[in-house]
């Protein structure tokens, strides 16, 4: 407890609040100049960042001889300095393909999300929301969006996925938990941060851009904010877009913050910063429930005071430390009658140009936080770099070496002959060098025994001593040893003399390098899922829920639960990826199957282990059949259980059968 006389007139709704502290600093509450200058600052700290990652790309998928040098005094790229030097620019990509291997690694293992239930009896829900989770995956096709992330984590070192609620950020504009890939030119965050899962920042957003259109569907929920709105975006409002010719390739190359080249764009600027607000925490001893209220909710905290007086009444003569009050708001004992304490959340607001807050408000989601998830790796001491950076130099290297070899062999010469002018006498230049140079074609020449030194003489250069062979192998070596992935991850040819096992396992540790890489990528999946999986939780009512996962799914009932109970969902849930190869799935089925034959497992274990297709509704069906097996032998005079015919299966041990719908 601090304790300061200053503390006694300290009103919390004065500072602690401060969002509505930032509110009243402001000229206008329409407008939020200072905070969207904070926002270009940000994005502007992360220019060094931006640049490596145009570098790794360029070398990827574009021109690896665009770095800018200085030529005497004139600034040049190196495309141009080789063609101005008469050479033919020539490139090898050895980067693109480490990046594919990597990603066709991601690739071929094939994970799906599941849901696990911590709680065993609970797995039923698990399974619900499983369902629920990859009938969403594959509405997002976020296969295609984790290539692109891993893309990215591989040339910039930063992958940003966007999980929001909504009904405009979707193709069909349904309300649902959309997932969107975040270009990292249009993303800022704090640069102060160090933390790589970005949970230090304290300011974090991007700027996008649209038709004027799709803005005003977006923010415009009345005749005057479409007015508003024309006002802003005077120009993008009036003006038909037109197809210009430009390369594609280079369209974030003159972008600026909340500006770029093509005039019907209209640009929002996204911004989340963390805010602080006086809340109490309230504990309900009778029902074990906690409950957490703004400090400014005087009418629910009068009927919070109320019931307690109510319950003091009915308590009588009961000691006060056993009276089972609402405590944290002046009630309870010693350190439970102070419940106020400084909440921290995610406030968002959506900028004009201009500084016009569009849109404003706390965070909708469960767990009160942005709906950015970030992957940054590595990230040392707040650098960002990428993955697959240290590559370039060596391929570059193996650049030069390529156009230097192709110099050496232009500028020796080959088979030059020399002819002196006297012998040609009466014939023309032409015409002797079509001779010379034709096809059983006779040359007459008068040579005396004075001028037997003029004969034709063919000139031949003395060959450099150039093995660029060794030299670009040389270089290769260098690479596969300074970069994570070697020739054995790419399924290349292995030497002469290598032996199936050496080489066997040469490739099982071809992928120790990039395990760190895959594993962080992996955490980032898994984050952006447990975001997922709060949203469903928290939007989809039971009918959606029964649609996907069929009778079962009624068992989900969001509207039993309360806010906190979904943010904290991960706490009952877990959600991780398993593999889903057919493989996989045929061996588990196997082991399974012949688990059920020797009698090791019952058929409800086998149901629950396979992948059998509607087993919960098998299960369910043998339960609901026993229970009335069980009934049934309770009204038998003899009280034998009445048990259901079934068939013996061949190998089976006494008592165990097995349905012949299940196996084939």
């Amino acid at each position: 407890m601090i304790k300061a006389d200053h503390l006694n007139i300290y009103k919390p709704e004065s500072g602690a609040d401060s969002v509505k502290a930032r509110q009243n600093a402001l000229r206008s509450k329409s407008t939020d100049e200072p905070l969207l200058r904070r926002c270009e600052a940000v994005w502007q700290n992360l220019d060094e960042t931006r640049r490596l990652r145009a570098r790794s790309t360029r070398f990827c998928y574009g021109d690896q001889w665009g770095d800018t040098i200085v030529v005497n005094g004139k600034s040049m790229t190196y495309r141009q300095y080789l063609m101005k030097q008469g050479n033919v620019v020539i490139q090898t990509n050895q980067v693109k393909n480490r990046v594919e291997t990597i990603v066709g690694q991601m690739v071929k293992d094939q994970m799906e999300p599941v849901c696990h239930s911590i709680d065993r009896e609970e797995q039923q829900y698990g399974e619900v929301m499983t369902a629920a989770i990859q009938a969403n995956c594959d509405k997002n096709k976020l296969m295609e969006l984790k290539k692109l992330w891993m893309r990215e984590l591989n040339l910039g070192g930063i992958a940003i996925a966007y999980e929001s609620f909504d009904d405009c950020s979707g193709p069909d504009r349904t309300p649902d938990s959309w997932t969107q890939f975040i270009n990292p030119n249009l993303f800022f965050f704090e640069s102060e941060s160090v933390d790589p899962r970005g949970w230090d920042a304290s300011l974090v957003g991007r700027f996008f851009y649209g038709s004027f259109e799709d803005i005003a569907a977006r923010f415009a929920h009345s005749p005057r904010d479409y007015d508003i709105l024309r006002a802003i975006y005077p120009d993008q409002s009036t003006v038909f877009k037109t197809e210009e010719s430009r390369d594609m390739t280079d369209r974030f190359d003159d972008i600026t913050f909340m500006r770029g080249s093509d005039p019907t764009r209209c640009y929002v600027c996204e911004v989340w910063t963390k805010e602080t607000k006086p809340k109490i925490r309230l504990w309900d001893k009778n029902v074990g429930l906690e409950e957490i209220i703004d400090y400014n909710e005087k009418e629910y905290r009068k009927e919070i005071r109320e019931e307690n007086l109510r319950r003091k009444k009915m308590a009588g003569n009961t000691p006060e430390e056993q009276i089972p009050y609402i405590v944290g708001d002046g009630f309870g004992t010693d350190d439970e009658k102070n419940g106020f304490f400084v909440d921290t959340f995610w406030y968002c607001r959506f900028l004009a140009p201009d500084g016009t807050i569009l849109w404003e408000g706390e965070s909708p989601y469960a767990d009160r936080s942005h709906p950015f998830t970030i992957c940054m790796f590595p990230f040392i001491d707040g650098k960002l770099v990428g993955y697959m950076n240290d590559a370039i130099d060596h391929n570059l290297a193996i650049n030069r070496a390529v156009v230097m070899h192709d110099w050496l062999m232009r500028s020796q010469a080959k088979g030059v002959a020399v002819i002196p002018k006297a012998i040609l006498g009466d014939t023309s230049p032409e015409e002797f060098a079509r001779s010379w140079t034709s096809i059983d074609e006779l040359v007459f020449a008068d040579i005396d025994e004075s001028k037997k030194d003029l004969f034709p003489k063919i000139l031949n250069g003395v060959s450099q001593t150039f093995d660029v062979a060794s030299l670009i192998n040389t270089y290769s070596r260098l690479m596969d040893a300074g970069s994570p992935v070697n020739g054995a991850l790419q399924g290349k040819t292995p030497n002469s003399g290598t032996s199936g096992t050496l080489y066997a396992q040469m490739t099982s540790n071809a992928s120790t390098p990039i395990a760190a890489l895959m594993d962080a990528f992996n955490k980032f999946v898994e984050a952006l899922l447990i975001k997922k999986m709060k949203n469903i939780a928290m939007f989809y009512d039971p009918d959606r829920f029964e649609k996907i996962a069929g009778s079962i799914g009624a068992i989900f009932d969001n509207e039993n639960l309360k806010l906190n109970e979904v943010g904290n969902l991960e706490y009952d849930l877990k959600i991780k990826e398993s593999s889903n190869t057919p493989i996989y799935r045929a061996q588990v089925n196997q082991d399974a199957k012949e688990f059920l034959m020797n009698g090791l497992i019952s058929l409800e274990e086998y149901l629950k282990i396979a992948d059998v297709p509607y087993a919960d509704a098998i299960l369910q069906g043998r339960q609901a059949r026993q229970a009335e097996m069980e009934a049934a032998a309770q009204g038998n005079p003899g009280g034998a259980p009445v048990e259901e015919p079934q068939p013996e299966a061949p190998g089976l041990v006494p008592g165990v059968r097995l349905p012949k719908p299940i196996i084939q």
